[in-house]
Formats: C-alpha cells, sequence, structure tokens
C-alpha cells in the first residue's frame, strides 16, 4: 500500500469516528436541560361540569431536568364559553426534581352548550415550554325545565281526576 492510499482512509476514519460519538454528546447535552412537565389530577377522562358552575382541578407543574426553572407562566387556550384561571398564574422558580400544584378553575358561561370541549393549558418559562390537554363535558345548566314539565302534567292529571269525580257519570 502506498502513502497515498493511506492518506484516504483517514478522513474516513475522522468521519466514522465522528459519526459514533456525536450522538452521545447530544445525549450528554440533553441530559441538562430543562424538563417542564404538566400533570393533570382529575376526575377521570373527561372533567364534567354543569353550565354556570365551576370546578376546580389540580395541575402538577414539575422540573424534571438538572436546571432551575425561572418565570413559569401559565395560560389556556380554551372556547370563548369556557373561562379558565389558575391559582397562581406565575411560578418565580422551580428547582431541578421539585414540583408545585397549581389549582385551575374551569367555568362554563351560564348559556354554554352542552358539548365536549378540549383545553390546552400552556406553561412557559424562560428556558422550555410544555402543554397539557384536558378534556371538558359541559351538561345542561339545571332540570329546571324538566321539573317545569312534570309539575305542569301532576296539573293535568289531578286535574282530570278532580273534574272526573265532581262531575262523574250518572248511573240512570
Amino acid at each position: 500500500m502506498g502513502i497515498r492510499q493511506k492518506i484516504c482512509w483517514i478522513p474516513l476514519l475522522v468521519v466514522e469516528l465522528a459519526a459514533v460519538l456525536w450522538p452521545f454528546s447530544v445525549l450528554a447535552q440533553v441530559g441538562k436541560m430543562p424538563y417542564l412537565s404538566l400533570t393533570i389530577f382529575a376526575d377521570g377522562y373527561y372533567n364534567v361540569i354543569t353550565a354556570g358552575q365551576e370546578k376546580t382541578v389540580f395541575l402538577e407543574v414539575g422540573n424534571n431536568g438538572s436546571k432551575e426553572l425561572t418565570n413559569i407562566r401559565l395560560s389556556a387556550e380554551a372556547p370563548q364559553d369556557l373561562t379558565v384561571e389558575f391559582s397562581p398564574a406565575v411560578i418565580g422558580t422551580l428547582e431541578p426534581g421539585s414540583a408545585q400544584v397549581v389549582d385551575v378553575l374551569l367555568r362554563p358561561a351560564s348559556d354554554a352548550a352542552k358539548r365536549e370541549y378540549t383545553v390546552a393549558l400552556l406553561a412557559q418559562s424562560n428556558e422550555t415550554t410544555q402543554v397539557a390537554d384536558i378534556r371538558v363535558k359541559v351538561q345542561s345548566s339545571s332540570p329546571f325545565w324538566v321539573w317545569v314539565g312534570a309539575g305542569i302534567g301532576a296539573l293535568l292529571i289531578a286535574g282530570f281526576v278532580l273534574i272526573f269525580m265532581r262531575f262523574g257519570r250518572e248511573e240512570p
């Protein structure tokens, strides 16, 4: 083998070595990155809420990374007839390995349509961003009209019974 053939193999070895070592350096960098986690504690797959009333669910904001997270701002993308409030709405700092529970108040409008909604909960820090979805099922505001209908039906039946008893058939 001549010197020229040996020189051709050197760049190839450098490229192969870089290809082998590069993923490990990327993994080492990822391990040091901040990681924001959002965990929703709710009553099941759907959070059933009566229109016009409110319900509180809990959101755990956690730092699963190795760097401190700062200025974590919480917000939501929700339909117009659903209001979402956070308490607290801002978390100053969150140390690695720690978490904080946040109250999330869900309040559908009194005239909100009876349907299912998806609400995106967004946590943005100076270092990273995380999104979680929560499903909300709004049910009718109250069975008021059902009771009104049942009351009218009961009054009609009572009226027919009274009329029949008062003016019942006369026997010849």
